[in-house]
């Protein structure tokens, strides 16, 4: 066991830029920096991902299908489908085209993912809080590991951005890329329906009734019975552990935010948060009989996180700012800390190796009887 890994200092590092900046500054260096400290960090970040190793619980079946499709186009050149999202083949069969190695699949989705974090979080004051919260675990989660949801999930942070600056062309384009990438996205279809200012819907009640009709007829077509008995199936097999934690962490913010929703109010995306916070807390008792699935679909709603943790010691009085970050941060160290060191699928992720290898240690095949994650 790695006691102190890459994961660890990466988070260590960042830390101490931000608590430089609020023990001396109050934001000024950051501020001030703020596109060279971003630079350097979607550096850092997209590079660990391009370059890293046999890393990721998926990596088996990921790498597989990679090897799969570059054979059968070496053979017949043409591309075959492996029925895997729409986006994330078409980045396949581009780097297979273009000759490159499998890591290079890695380098575009990280770099995808790490520009689409830091956009978002530099739309909000404490965007370093907001990283701190991505390194604490769906860093190395949804870059390394289910990267095709880390790829959704990129496009929906674009999505929102342009929902709540109401570019709706730009908003429908980013939340398609995101349904292509990975089908849970499709989560997110509720906010097609609103306005972020002035009234709540578009066009009246029963041009929407129309188009649910038609999302949900697009969803079955998505995930048919046979899809979705397969995934019910599995996902009762599978036990989340750290589900439970984590969809309770959600539903803090969502309490946060029921408290004071005069402070979100004014926000451009108050209905985004409403119609969430709303949501996480049915998603509580859901987790207990599915947390895995509990699991996969909170972790759409880290958007919703970002904005209500990143502006939590703007909610607070002057006296509590600098003990809340403080707080939030040794929290978000502790789980990073707990989690790498103990977790069943740290293993997956610690110790951080370079070169991509084949290797015995990663499991082709994704489902198991008998596998429980965390």
């Amino acid at each position: 066991m790695e006691v102190f890994n890459i994961f660890l200092l990466v988070f260590l590092f960042v830390t101490v830029i931000y608590f430089t900046d609020v023990v001396f500054n109050q934001r000024s260096l950051t501020q001030r920096y703020k596109f060279q400290i971003s630079s350097l960090i979607f550096f850092i970040l997209t590079l660990m991902i391009g370059l890293k190793g046999t890393i990721g619980s998926d990596y088996g079946s990921y790498f597989l299908d990679y090897i799969y499709v570059k054979e059968y186009y070496e053979e017949n050149f043409v591309f075959r489908t492996q029925s895997l999202d729409l986006v994330y083949e078409f980045i396949v069969n581009l780097i297979i085209s273009s000759e490159l190695s499998y890591n290079y699949i890695g380098m575009i989705v990280g770099t995808i993912l790490i520009w689409s974090i830091l956009f978002f979080a530099g739309k909000e004051k404490d965007y370093l809080l907001i990283i701190l919260i991505f390194l604490s675990y769906h860093y190395f989660i949804l870059g390394m590991g289910y990267i095709r949801q880390g790829l959704s999930i990129a496009f929906l942070l674009f999505f929102i951005n342009f929902w709540r600056n109401e570019k709706i062309i730009l908003s429908l384009l980013f939340f398609i890329l995101a349904v292509l990438s990975h089908k849970f996205s499709i989560l997110y279809g509720f906010l097609i329906f609103l306005r972020p200012k002035g009234k709540w819907f578009y066009l009246n009640i029963y041009f929407y009734l129309v188009l649910l009709i038609g999302i949900v007829a697009i969803y079955f077509y998505i995930f048919s019975v046979n899809d979705l008995k397969y995934y019910l199936d599995v996902y009762k097999m599978e036990t989340s552990k750290g589900a439970y934690y984590r969809v309770l962490a959600f539903s803090v913010c969502a309490m946060i935010f029921f408290s004071k929703k005069s402070f979100f109010k004014k926000r451009a995306d108050y209905r985004y948060l409403y119609i969430s916070a709303n949501f996480l807390v049915l998603l509580v008792p859901f987790s207990f009989f599915f947390s895995t699935i509990a699991d996969r679909i909170s972790t759409y709603f880290l958007p919703f996180a970002f904005i209500i943790i990143g502006n939590l010691s703007e909610i607070l009085t002057q006296s509590y700012k600098k003990k809340i970050k403080y707080f939030l941060v040794f929290i978000l160290f502790t789980h990073l800390f707990l989690w790498t060191n103990f977790s069943n699928q740290s293993k997956y992720y610690v110790p951080f190796e370079m070169l991509d290898l084949p290797s015995d240690k990663i499991n082709p095949y994704k489902y198991m009887i008998g596998q429980y994650c965390c």
